[in-house]
């Protein structure tokens, strides 16, 4: 896929759709006003919000789904607005990775709207280092690539933009419009994507080639979870998580974003027994702090495989320079990439 972008395209996606997605819910706002000098107010309707307004607007774009509306005059106006961006499209073309700035752009609104914190959305910087990580890390031209965290697709849909493979996506995430949210911008970025509403812990998916997930860290309950650390009292979800995906079936690489204090969490020296019994470190690799609006924040890529350790494995911790510092940073980067391929 060609990365080069236009920024023309890009706003021209983002202002059709968050402008005929305020339309929507606006159709869909009840306005009460009382007659007095104090009080002139509108009330939402609580099943409304921008996620949902735009999956709307987009499911008429891509199926011609019907957009129900109390004023047939708006529902037209919309219409016309998105039947004018398809035609736009037809005629200067559109590629995937405009499509996913474009709607990363719209994230970040609906994520507003919402209440839900930005860094629930890896930043591009990091998602292109794990794209080139997927790269190292597998030699097939067809890979299936899972991320039990998806969210709204960010991470995964980036390294999908920067791979020269044939990548099929695999995604869990137990938040119901997030799943339909990154459902729909597969569709528009033309990406496949088996996408699932379920707990990542539910079961494991076959076939798969590499793992790929930003840990998110709490502690998981489900009195319904059985696992060796679980039962004996780790509730740590990446410890949790990493655990259950080194079940996975093949031989498979598994690159996590994890927090500064993941080796330090309650039942880590029983997650790192897990780690001996059933796979091995390949890298630790420290990001730029500069990639982190605050220190507290920052975070490391843990490269693992399912096999356990062997005599001829090693474990190699780098440190990744700020982009300012190129010839250092891609110095860096080809050392992990030699590390990668032995």
């Amino acid at each position: 896929m060609s990365n080069k972008v236009s920024n023309e395209k890009i706003l021209k996606i983002v202002d059709t759709f968050d402008e005929c997605a305020m339309m929507y819910f606006d159709g869909t706002t009840d306005e009460l006003y009382e007659n007095t000098d104090i009080t002139n107010y509108n009330v939402e309707k609580p099943h409304t919000n921008f996620f949902e307004c735009l999956l709307k607007v987009v499911g008429y774009f891509l199926d011609g789904d019907e957009l129900k509306l109390d004023e047939e005059k708006v529902a037209e106006q919309i219409k016309e607005k998105l039947d004018n961006l398809k035609q736009y499209i037809e005629e200067n073309g559109v590629n995937s990775e405009e499509v996913r700035r474009a709607f990363l752009l719209l994230d970040i609104k609906g994520f507003k709207n919402v209440n839900f914190p930005l860094d629930l959305i890896t930043p591009d910087a990091i998602a292109i280092i794990c794209a080139e990580l997927v790269k190292y890390a597998t030699s097939k031209d067809k890979i299936n690539l899972l991320d039990f965290n998806f969210g709204v697709g960010n991470l995964a849909f980036t390294i999908v933009n920067h791979l020269e493979k044939d990548v099929h996506l695999v995604g869990f995430d137990n938040h119901s419009l997030m799943a339909s949210v990154a459902t729909m911008k597969a569709n528009m970025m033309n990406t496949t994507l088996d996408m699932y509403h379920e707990d990542a812990l539910d079961f494991l998916p076959a076939e798969i080639d590499c793992v790929v997930s930003d840990l998110a860290s709490y502690d998981y309950q489900n009195d319904l979870y059985h696992s060796p650390l679980y039962e004996k009292g780790v509730r740590y979800f990446p410890y949790l998580a990493i655990e259950h995906y080194l079940e996975l079936k093949g031989d498979l690489r598994y690159i996590y974003l994890i927090d500064k204090d993941f080796f330090s969490q309650k039942g880590s020296e029983l997650f790192r027994e897990v780690l001996r019994e059933k796979g091995t470190i390949l890298s630790l690799i420290a990001l730029p702090e500069s990639f982190f609006l605050d220190n507290s924040c920052t975070k490391s890529i843990l490269i693992l495989d399912n096999n356990p350790s062997l005599e001829h494995a090693s474990t190699e911790v780098f440190i990744l320079p700020p982009l300012s510092e190129q010839g250092l940073f891609l110095n860096v980067m080809n050392k992990i990439q030699e590390h990668l391929k032995k």
